[in-house]
């Protein structure tokens, strides 16, 4: 079981990289929402490139995306409103800010199929506004 990142209890060296963690969680939250918000998306509305865009499976769930984001946003329900909530919050210590951008990278790990290091690479932007609540 790997262990967690040494630099999730570190301090920010400056207010521009704490602004620039801030900004991420807000985005990563962004994406994280979009992503319960297409798992609600009756299997039958989904576009050939939305189902293209996804993987065929990912960390060994295999099957459309359309069974798989349901899954994925009910068993991390909690840990999703959690993110959720800690981005409304605003205010978070170094620790508690560092800790929620690693637990919202894992989130997107889990349901992209990428590394944690690349899951700010997955575009939404493909996908129509109107299921993103915008």
């Amino acid at each position: 079981m790997p262990s967690l990142p040494p630099e999730l209890t570190q301090p920010f060296h400056t207010e521009a990289e704490r602004a620039g963690g801030r900004s991420l969680l807000a985005q990563r939250d962004r994406v994280l929402q979009a992503f319960r918000h297409l798992a609600q998306k009756p299997a039958g509305l989904w576009s050939p490139a939305e189902l293209a865009r996804f993987p065929k499976g990912a960390n060994g769930e295999q099957g459309p995306p359309f069974v798989r984001l349901p899954r994925w946003a009910s068993v991390f329900a909690d840990e999703l409103r959690e993110v959720h909530r800690l981005v409304e919050r605003g205010a978070l210590s170094d620790i508690e800010l560092r800790q929620a951008l690693y637990l919202a990278g894992r989130l997107l790990a889990t349901v992209t199929g990428l590394p944690v290091d690349q899951v700010d690479q997955f575009d939404l932007a493909m996908y129509d506004a109107s299921w993103r609540g915008n």
